[in-house]
Formats: C-alpha cells, sequence, structure tokens
C-alpha cells in the first residue's frame, strides 16, 4: 500500500521553503533542492508544482540552461497569492495541533533543526 502524504503540510511546505530562500541563490529553488529540503519525492514534487503553477501560488523562472538529462534549469518564485495562502495554511495546520491532529513536528521542514 502506498504511504499517502498530507495535503495541506505538503503544499505547507514547499511554499515555506520557495518563501525562505527568496533572496538566497537562484540555484537553492532548483527542484532537487526542493526535493531535499521538503522531503517530497521528485515525481510527486514535478506534480505539486505544476498544480501550484496553475493556481498561480508559485511561478517558473527558465534560466534558458539545460541540465544534465536535457530537460530546462527552472528556478521557483513563490508569488504574492502564494505567500497568503502559505499564511492560511499554517493557521490551518495550528489548528490541528490545538485538537491533537498533527505533531509540532509538522510545522516545520524536514531539514529544520529543532
Amino acid at each position: 500500500m502506498r504511504k499517502q502524504r498530507d495535503l495541506p503540510v505538503t503544499m505547507y511546505r514547499i511554499l515555506l521553503y520557495l518563501s525562505r530562500m527568496k533572496s538566497s541563490e537562484p540555484d537553492s529553488r532548483r527542484l532537487v533542492r526542493i526535493e531535499r529540503a521538503t522531503s517530497v519525492d521528485r515525481k510527486e514534487l514535478r506534480d505539486f508544482l505544476g498544480r501550484m503553477e496553475s493556481a498561480e501560488l508559485i511561478e517558473p523562472n527558465d534560466t534558458g540552461k539545460v541540465g544534465r538529462g536535457g530537460h530546462p534549469v527552472i528556478h521557483w518564485n513563490i508569488t504574492e497569492t502564494g505567500r497568503m495562502w502559505r499564511s492560511d495554511i499554517g493557521r490551518f495546520i495550528q489548528l490541528g495541533q490545538r485538537i491533537g491532529m498533527y505533531p509540532e513536528s509538522f510545522f516545520y521542514l524536514p531539514s529544520d533543526e529543532f
């Protein structure tokens, strides 16, 4: 049986990471870096990023470069709408923590130190 990922937490982690990395080097917002920081499988992450782009929560920035596999190198940026939704989803997760549905660790990125 395939492990199901919690949708609000996954979206929150992706948006939180992109928000934190906004002022960092563009390389920090590539697919592989987002995958490592959020612990979301690359295939699943591509789907999430595509859907979040369609909802205008994030926007791609094609660098014009080509990766080792021949794919375009894209950096992702969070939009103003994405920042708003990140805050709303964060409040939802906090509510879940208060009523005992989410453990405290759900509010942080897997790469965060406690």
